[in-house]
């Protein structure tokens, strides 16, 4: 298993530098995490037409809005999982994953590794 790296969900030093239709889009991404997201709300959140808020986006962030909104998930996930109060299934549902199979894909995509797997080391590190 390769070991978990920190995800840097914003470049260092850059969100001052973003549209502020991108950073009105960060905050509803912030706001709303544990609800289900979609291009079209964020679009709305920033003011601009779908289209364009995707160029837009992706141009500041490297990402597309829903990668970026997957990476926050996942981020979030590792918190959760740090904290240890919660079970796999729970994050997934919460974070509004398709089901615990996707989460577990999208976290080992980005992470290297399980959640279980994260968890197990994060506990053995304490």
């Amino acid at each position: 298993m390769a070991p978990s790296r920190p995800i840097a969900v914003f470049p260092p030093g850059s969100r001052a530098a973003w549209p502020h239709a991108v950073v009105r889009a960060v905050d509803y991404i912030e706001d709303h995490l544990y609800e289900p997201l979609h291009v079209d709300a964020l679009a709305a959140a920033a003011c601009m037409s779908r289209f364009h808020f995707s160029r837009v986006f992706r141009a500041a962030t490297g990402a597309s809005p829903m990668a970026y909104v997957r990476r926050r998930r996942i981020a979030q996930a590792e918190l959760l999982l740090r904290d240890g109060r919660c079970k796999v299934i729970q994050i997934a549902s919460d974070l509004c994953f398709f089901d615990q199979s996707h989460f577990v894909r999208s976290f080992r995509q980005v992470t290297g590794c399980t959640p279980t797997g994260f968890a197990a080391r994060v506990a053995a590190d304490s």
